[in-house]
């Protein structure tokens, strides 16, 4: 089990820089959760982002700029569309490394 950072060291590194995709994934489960769901219930890695109006056209832009601040790079123009941020776990597959030892 990974230990948490707490959010203050969170903020002085990039969120999940780096991270293989479990670790992205659960960053950014607990991002959208803090920033999204404080009167919603849970989101999960399958949760539709878009479909009940949770991200809408201004959250979408947090949410691309959040996601290139995790992966230390920008997202091209060409992958930013709404099937390429359908769900959480979506995003993690598209734009977290792969875990090297995943293939082991």
């Amino acid at each position: 089990m990974t230990k948490s950072l707490p959010a203050r060291d969170r903020r002085e590194r990039p969120i999940g820089a780096g991270a293989e995709r479990p670790t992205f994934l659960t960053d950014l489960l607990a991002w959208l959760n803090g920033r999204f769901a404080l009167d919603r219930p849970a989101i999960l890695a399958d949760t539709p982002l878009f479909a009940d109006g949770l991200i809408d056209s201004l959250r979408v832009l947090e949410l691309i700029a959040w996601t290139e601040q995790a992966i230390g790079r920008e997202i091209p123009d060409a992958a930013i569309r709404m099937d390429n941020f359908a769900t959480p776990a979506c995003i993690a597959e598209l734009f977290a490394r792969e875990d090297p030892d995943a293939r082991r």
